[in-house]
């Protein structure tokens, strides 16, 4: 008899006992802003998908687009610009800029910026050099051609080496801080589409609002 005591007891106890609190979403914004930004697009498929999802979340990002990837794709680069996202440069071809002379970096730089000038009737003025590289001569012509702001990043998931998006995910938010600058690909990627919902939920989980 005891252990049916025992159970009927503790079943009536557990009527009265305290419910545990449920932990407390984070306050949007509450541990600050991180930007969002997207190489080597526009790609027919990814980037439909990339800015479904966008939508869906109500953030904006910035899509550094490569120049022939526009010129293919108008529809695509008009469609970031008027969903509220910055488009910007990202070169002709995306070669390292470093390797070429000045009148050829003009080219390259002076080109996209007439593709995403027709398209979206704006002319960008921020730029991302392809690998990162850069030195004096290329950032003097990219003023040259009106691109007064030069953007690099500080968290790097490799998604262009197309890891799981799973991995995707957890190496941004292993390495997003406060005021990062996450590096996407939506020209190059496979998995960048699918590992966007999660790395999104996660910076929110954190208290970290994208801009």
């Amino acid at each position: 008899m005891r252990p049916r005591t025992v159970v009927v007891v503790a079943a009536a106890w557990g009527l009265v006992l305290p419910a545990v609190p449920a932990q407390a979403a984070p306050e949007p914004c509450a541990a600050g802003h991180v930007r969002l930004t997207f190489d080597d697009g526009p790609h027919p498929t990814a980037t439909p998908d990339i800015l479904d999802t966008l939508a869906e979340h109500g953030v904006t990002a910035t899509f550094f687009v490569v120049g022939r990837m526009a010129g293919a794709h108008p529809a695509l680069v008009r469609r970031e610009d008027h969903e509220g996202h910055t488009v910007g440069n990202h070169s002709w071809d995306h070669p390292d800029l470093t390797t070429l002379d000045r009148a050829r970096v003009v080219t390259e730089l002076q080109e996209t910026n007439d593709v995403i000038e027709q398209v979206t009737g704006t002319t960008p003025t921020q730029w991302r050099p392809p690998y990162g590289a850069t030195n004096s001569a290329v950032e003097a012509a990219a003023a040259d051609v009106g691109l007064t702001s030069m953007v690099l990043w500080t968290v790097d998931p490799r998604d262009w080496a197309d890891p799981p998006a799973t991995t995707v995910r957890d190496r941004v938010l292993q390495a997003v801080r406060p005021d990062s600058t996450i590096l996407l690909h939506d020209g190059t990627g496979a998995h960048t589409p699918e590992a966007l919902p999660m790395i999104l939920a996660g910076l929110a989980d954190m208290g970290l609002c994208v801009r």
